[in-house]
């Protein structure tokens, strides 16, 4: 009796034993793991805003989604802003008078705005009031078709003449809505969704400087070559929309269904003059051009460079704007005359509809 229970065992330890081995042997394609079908499966073909490496960061053994951050050129040489140290914007906003490296705005802050959530957000240094660029979470590339963007410039009796369809010309926009990346709505709740919208823009032609620069209003402030309008700095709240809010790695987000951007992402900076100066990469509502980040001899541009309204004037280029890595990114005030969208005007406004920020 004792030796049949022993010899089934022995059967029963090799068949198992077999059952190892042919498992360890069998086929590579064979595999106990379900496959990932996750939008973050497919984070390898992820483009940026700028020409940069990815880095991919698991938020924990357990998470279900991927951080996703940049590491810009811009961030790579040693000119301009220190990207792991850039002013965060919130206290460069004033309603009173134009100041150097602020946001002059029309319209005063509204805490009740909807927006991020200051407690999620780990990339800001809230007692130094600073932000690094390079922790900073970004929404990836969309697999799925929006409509191709539309942009088209003349010149009429001195009058510059855009029209778009708001959505950008290089068909490089981000996963939105949102809703696939939990990790991300967690942080800005925005429910937006881009949609085309055609708007006109009538500027002077041969705009002229008015000795008290103009406050900045909200929604569109200009237009860039893209097809893609620009919005100020600051969010719905009136802080810093670029540190703040989740934007895509091109570099825009949707208000409603009004893309846009706070910033002007580096890939549109893509022209540069015989001296390395950029080129222009939009308009400005009041006709002055913006250009790149890059000014006379290459050299990256910061605050100290501009004037109160984030511009400059020098040599055949005159008058003009640029691009800075740090707040206020674009322009600070209207050193011209305004304009308005013609037709179909964008409305101002921030990630309609999102949660209020939940403050620690």
């Amino acid at each position: 009796m004792h030796r049949n229970v022993k010899t089934g065992s022995v059967l029963v330890l090799t068949m198992v034993t077999m059952v190892l081995l042919l498992l360890a042997c069998g086929p590579q394609e064979i595999s106990t793991q379900p496959v990932d079908t996750s939008p973050d499966s497919t984070a390898g073909s992820l483009k940026e805003i700028f020409p940069t490496t990815v880095t991919l960061i698991s938020i924990s053994d357990n998470a279900t989604s991927t951080e996703f951050t940049i590491n810009p050129d811009l961030c790579r040489d040693d000119q301009g802003p220190d990207c792991t140290e850039l002013r965060l914007g919130d206290d460069y906003f004033t309603t009173f008078v134009p100041k150097k490296g602020y946001l002059y705005s029309c319209n005063d802050k509204n805490p009740n705005a909807p927006g991020s959530r200051e407690d999620k957000i780990t990339w800001i240094n809230f007692a130094e009031s600073t932000w690094n660029l390079l922790q900073k979470l970004w929404l990836p590339e969309t697999k799925s078709g929006f409509d191709p963007g539309s942009y088209t410039e003349g010149l009429s009796d001195q009058t510059r003449e855009i029209t778009i369809n708001n959505l950008p010309v290089d068909k490089k926009i981000g996963a939105w809505p949102m809703t696939d990346y939990p990790i991300l709505t967690e942080i800005d709740g925005n429910p937006g969704i881009p949609a085309s919208q055609n708007s006109s823009f009538s500027y002077s032609a041969n705009p002229s400087k008015n000795p008290t620069p103009t406050c900045v209003s909200l929604g569109a402030i200009g237009v860039t070559k893209n097809g893609v309008v620009i919005y100020n700095a600051a969010d719905a709240r009136g802080e810093d929309a670029v540190a703040r809010e989740i934007v895509d790695v091109f570099g825009g987000h949707p208000a409603g269904s009004n893309y846009h951007y706070h910033f002007i992402p580096d890939r549109l900076d893509n022209e540069s003059l015989s001296d390395g100066h950029s080129g222009i990469v939009g308009y400005i509502n009041d006709g002055f051009p913006i250009y790149g980040y890059k000014g006379e001899g290459g050299i990256e541009m910061s605050n100290d460079d501009l004037d109160l309204c984030h511009g400059h004037d020098h040599g055949s280029l005159a008058y003009h704007y640029h691009s800075t890595i740090e707040y206020p990114y674009t322009v600070g005030c209207y050193k011209g005359t305004p304009s308005s969208v013609v037709s179909n005007q964008i409305q101002p406004g921030g990630p309609a509809g999102g949660p209020p920020r939940r403050r620690p």
